[in-house]
């Protein structure tokens, strides 16, 4: 009867420290989702950036030329409201 009660106790101890196992593992499976959850989104959130900076740096020639002709345009509706001052 008394080995009995010792087995007893190591078997309830076994499945107690069991319980706890399986509770932290299932506690660091849990931060280790919500960790990487924010983690993605900060990296998409860096790749928007990427992408929104590359965008910007390959339409900034388009723009430049853009506002050239806006200029140019500008100019040829000077010359055209001179032209027509004078009559000619």
């Amino acid at each position: 009867m008394k080995s009995q009660n010792i087995w007893q106790a190591g078997v309830d101890a076994f499945a107690a420290r069991r319980k706890k196992v399986e509770a932290l593992r299932a506690a660091v499976r849990s931060a280790r989702d919500e960790t990487a959850r924010p983690r993605l989104v900060a990296s998409n959130d860096g790749m928007d950036e990427q992408i929104r900076h590359a965008t910007l740096a390959a339409t900034l020639p388009l723009r430049q030329e853009l506002e050239a002709l806006k200029e140019e345009v500008a100019s040829l509706r000077r010359q055209v409201a001179e032209l027509a001052k004078r009559g000619g």
